[in-house]
Parts: C-alpha cells; sequence; structure tokens
C-alpha cells in the first residue's frame, strides 16, 4: 500500500481530508478502538519479529499500522480532530492575508504548502504554478504535486490531467512523480473518469523501467521512496482496468509485462514478496467464480440464515474488513440502506467482517465490535478469509455479476455506499441492467 500516496504532501496537507485516495488500513493503534462499556484496556497479541527480518524492516512493519489508520479521519478523536481544525484555520487565515507576488523561491513553495492546510486551493495553485515557471528545482515535483491536488479539490479534473501529463513528461521518474500519479489514478478511477486508464497506459513504460531497476524508487530531491512492492501494485491497476473493461487476454499480458520486469523474487524483501503475491490473488480473482466463502453467522437478525442468496441478482457487493476497523464498522449502515433501496432490481450487499485475533486476543474486544454491527448486512466469517482475497487494505470490496463472477476486486473509500459513491460506478461500469439508487449522505446515514 502507498502509505503516503500523496507523500510528498504528508499531513501537512491534510490530504485525508480531501476526497480519499483508494487506500485502507491494516491494523489499528489502541487508542482508536472502541471498547465494549466498563472495559479500559485491550489485550493484543505479542509478537517475535522474524529472524529473517532486519531490526530496519520490523521498524516499519511496526510503525506501518499507525501511519495507516491514521489516514481516515473516521479514526481520529475529537481531540485531534478540533486541533486539526485550529491548525486548518490558522492556515487559512495566514494564506488569505499574505500577498503572494511578495515571495519567490523557496518561500513561494512554503506559501504553497501553507495554503494547502489551510485549503485556500485557488492560492495553492497559482503559487504552485509561479514556482514551477520559475524553473527552480528543489522543490519543483512537490510543487507540481500541490497544483495537481488542488485542482482535485476544486473539480478541475482535466486541469489536474493535463499538469500531471506535463509532471510525468518533463521530470525524471521518480518516487514524488510515482506517488503523485497513483494519487491521480486512484482518484480518477474512484470518480468514475475514464482518463485513469489513458494516464496508467502513459506512465506503464516508465514505472516498468523503474521496477527492472530492482530495487526501491527514491525522490530525485526529499526522501520519498517507493517499495519494490508499492511500485508492482500501481503498475498492476492497468492490468485490473483492462480486467474492468472485460479485456482478460489485454489484463493478462499487463500483468505478465509487471511480473517480467520483477527481479528474482529471493533478491526481494519479505514484505515485498507478500504484498506481490496478495496483489496477484487480487488480479487472479477477476473474472472468475466466487471462491467457496464460509459464512458462520449472521449480524442481520436472529432469523437471518447465516448464508449468500442463491441469486447474485443484477449484482452482489461484499465488504471485507477486520472487527477493529472503526470506519468499516461505521460504513454498513450506508451498505445496508444501499441493499434495501436497491431490493427490487437486486442489487445485494453484504459485509463481511472476521475477527482479527492476530491484533487482539480479548474475546470481550471482538464482541463489543460486533454488537456494533448488529442490525446491518454483515456476516461473520473466518478469520483466514483475507487470504482467499489477497487482502492487504481494508476495507474490501469484492463486486460480482449475475452470474457470480468476480468483475471488481479492491479498496473502496468509507464513503464507498453514500449517494453517487464508487461502488454506484462500480456496478454500473460492470452491468447496465438496472439503474443504482442512491442511498443518502454520509452525515444522515451516520446519525
Amino acid at each position: 500500500m502507498f502509505q503516503k500516496a500523496f507523500g510528498m504532501l504528508a499531513l501537512a496537507m491534510c490530504e485525508c481530508i480531501a476526497p480519499c485516495v483508494l487506500r485502507g488500513q491494516s491494523a489499528p493503534p489502541s487508542q482508536t478502538i472502541t471498547l465494549p462499556p466498563g472495559q479500559t484496556t485491550i489485550t493484543t497479541q505479542p509478537t517475535t519479529p522474524p529472524t529473517a527480518l532486519t531490526p530496519a524492516e520490523v521498524y516499519k512493519q511496526s510503525m506501518r499500522p499507525l501511519d495507516q489508520v491514521r489516514t481516515s479521519l473516521d479514526n481520529w478523536s475529537d481531540a485531534e480532530l478540533g486541533a486539526l481544525s485550529i491548525g486548518i484555520s490558522k492556515a487559512r487565515e495566514a494564506c488569505t492575508q499574505m500577498n503572494q507576488q511578495d515571495y519567490s523561491g523557496d518561500d513561494l513553495y512554503d506559501y504553497a504548502h501553507l495554503c494547502a492546510f489551510g485549503q485556500v486551493w485557488g492560492a495553492v495553485n497559482t503559487a504552485a504554478a509561479r514556482y514551477i515557471a520559475s524553473n527552480a528545482e528543489p522543490h519543483r515535483a512537490q510543487a507540481y504535486a500541490l497544483s495537481i491536488n488542488a485542482l482535485i479539490q476544486v473539480n478541475m479534473d482535466n486541469q489536474a490531467i493535463s499538469t500531471a501529463r506535463e509532471m510525468l513528461n518533463k521530470l525524471p521518474y521518480d518516487a514524488e512523480v510515482a506517488f503523485t500519479l497513483r494519487y491521480m489514478k486512484d482518484t480518477l478511477e474512484q470518480r468514475g473518469n475514464p482518463d485513469a486508464f489513458a494516464l496508467a497506459e502513459e506512465e506503464h513504460e516508465k514505472i516498468i523501467a523503474a521496477l527492472k531497476q530492482g530495487t526501491p524508487l527514491k525522490a530525485t530531491t526529499g526522501d520519498a521512496v517507493i517499495t519494490i512492492g508499492d511500485l508492482y501494485d500501481s503498475a498492476m491497476l492497468l492490468a485490473f482496468y483492462e480486467q474492468y473493461m472485460n479485456n482478460g487476454i489485454a489484463g493478462a499480458a499487463i500483468a505478465s509485462s509487471c511480473d517480467n520486469a520483477l527481479p528474482d523474487s529471493s533478491t526481494l524483501a519479505p514484505e515485498d514478496r507478500q504484498h506481490i503475491e496478495r496483489v496477484r490473488t487480487r488480479f487472479h480473482l477477476l473474472g472468475q467464480q466466487l471462491p467457496n466463502l464460509i459464512i458462520t453467522s449472521s449480524l442481520s437478525s436472529p432469523t437471518t440464515k447465516p448464508r449468500l442468496p442463491q441469486s447474485f441478482g443484477a449484482g452482489t457487493v461484499l465488504v471485507l474488513f477486520p472487527d477493529w476497523c472503526v470506519q468499516c464498522r461505521k460504513m454498513m449502515k450506508t451498505l445496508t440502506e444501499f441493499a434495501k433501496v436497491n431490493a427490487g432490481t437486486p442489487l445485494h450487499a453484504y459485509g463481511l467482517v472476521f475477527a482479527d485475533t492476530s491484533m487482539i486476543t480479548d474475546s470481550a474486544t471482538h464482541e463489543g465490535f460486533l454488537q456494533e454491527l448488529q442490525g446491518t448486512s454483515t456476516f461473520l466469517v473466518p478469520a483466514d478469509t483475507p487470504q482467499t482475497f489477497g487482502a492487504q487494505e481494508f476495507p474490501l470490496a469484492i463486486a460480482i455479476d449475475s452470474a457470480g463472477v468476480a468483475r471488481f476486486v479492491g479498496a473502496v473509500p468509507s464513503t464507498a455506499f453514500n449517494g453517487d459513491g464508487y461502488i454506484t460506478k462500480v456496478i454500473q461500469r460492470m452491468t447496465a441492467s438496472e439503474p443504482v439508487k442512491k442511498t443518502a449522505s454520509t452525515q444522515t446515514q451516520n446519525k
């Protein structure tokens, strides 16, 4: 997963406030776990670092859960959200009071960065464009990224795409460029914009060349780095897009080019090998019948049988997630409403929750998580279910057509079932048999 999918901006850019890059979580920090009433502590599974990993690799894996949880505001405490709001207000006020014409060089870039934190998108774009036009080098790639994000925030997708193409063609293909292109591809895909495919095609030759180097991709300036696993993940998006459009032969050929660009598996870091295998698992599910799915119980009601319906209807969407995932549990309300308003089609939607005992061993905590899901269209599945679907990011959605064939497998934002959300676009691409009815907004559904 791209832990910093728009890494050059990081939390200072507050990208988590923007339309969500398609990504999820792998584990929660203790302070974000909702405990049952009266319980104040949790018991976590002790971990022994594998001897095959270096201390640096173990440290990176240890920090990854915290980094990933921070990407969703659903997991932030009221205190954190309050502090963030204060910071944004202060940055916005400063940005609007300053005259960007007074700045040049590093000061101009810092001004654009400040305005991005304050979400003054017009000032961000003009300042970043001025910095780029000045031919200054230290923050050139980051300035392109700032401009692109600002254009995305104000829904100027065409201008953002043009700027991304300019960045791709004018700058060396490094980590900053790769991060920004991944952000663009994910954002456009989520918005149902077919230019996600076009950008992936234009980037493919360069990302394959980077994979062939057999080392993590670094930034020309700055400290951004993309692991081989993350680079492979981004390269494979083009193969996924082909499969989404029923171009199985083309998708397989692209996947083969990605595999051929990889160094020998024995030279890869364990984390990269695992990441690559999970991407491959997800890809090979596309175009195939839904794998055998064991369901142990239903959380919808005591009388609901723990099984999927015999018919997949016009389409069925499954959303897999661990019980600790706060944002996943919240989205089950809108998933359930989505299924209700589309029952006449029918379009089905079900959550698939599993108890992640590798993170939390206390059974009372797991029971508390499941209590929050009572009354929603959620099934409890075995803890090894994520392996079947190559799950690495959560929530992970699997969209199945009327014949029971998987047509989409990927991480989705917590807003995926809201209004004209991402799932609606996925289903519309998968089938045109019936219109997809919209659910209410996030604010309404989460009350």
